[in-house]
């Protein structure tokens, strides 16, 4: 008889990471309670650094509304502090609307981001396709608003503006569209966590290294 089948520990999240949400904040309100129990549900492959052995976990994030002042400074050492993650919500689907308001938002989000090299960000378009609209002559087919997001603000990265279908329905279109940005937020979480999990090991080996030195101080 064969022994029975390990099955892996998963781990989960003591702290929850920063998630900050820009944009149509109503827009993010209104899907916060599936995100935040779907987020979760299926766990991800957390590949250590230093040859640790990789670990089963499942993610969560506190999700807060993007403001300046959440971005860490330089020299902030304070690792569950600062977001590890930046997303804009918009279900702009009007080409005036979005020539005349949503650009500029997108923009001085980034503009923002940028100033702190902050590169870990995501675009969330939600698209509604039983929609009704009353200036029917500026709606555009969604994928030319997606395909302009993308060309103004995410050059090589296309797979940082994301498209959300449906996602109060209950079909299976609406569950393939989740199921796809859940994957691409689980692992965008997971990349910048590990690797500012990384920086914050880094500087503390650093500081441990001069603990010889006059006047050193761990703080």
């Amino acid at each position: 008889m064969e022994p029975p089948e390990d099955k892996p520990v998963i781990y989960t999240m003591e702290n929850k990471p920063i998630v900050t949400c820009a944009g149509d904040q109503s827009l993010f309100n209104s899907l916060y309670s599936t995100l935040a129990v779907q987020l979760p549900r299926e766990p991800m492959e957390w590949r250590r650094s230093y040859g640790r052995p990789s670990k089963m976990i499942h993610l969560e994030a506190n999700f807060v509304q993007f403001k300046e002042e959440l971005i860490p400074k330089e020299g902030n050492k304070a690792l569950l502090t600062f977001p590890f993650l930046h997303i804009f919500w918009t279900d702009c689907c009007d080409t005036e609307l979005y020539k005349s308001s949503v650009k500029d938002d997108i923009t001085k989000w980034q503009n923002i981001l940028k100033i702190y090299n902050t590169v870990d960000w995501l675009i969330v378009v939600v698209v509604e396709t039983d929609s009704k609209k009353k200036n029917k002559t500026n709606i555009l087919p969604r994928t030319s608003i997606v395909d302009k997001i993308r060309n103004d603000f995410c050059n090589k990265q296309s797979d940082r503006c994301v498209v959300l279908t449906d996602p109060s329905k209950d079909s299976s279109r609406s569950q393939e569209s989740w199921s796809a940005f859940l994957t691409k937020l689980r692992t965008l979480l997971l990349m910048s966590f590990t690797k500012n999990l990384g920086r914050f090991e880094d500087d503390m080996r650093t500081l441990r290294e001069k603990r010889t030195e006059p006047n050193w101080s761990f703080l």
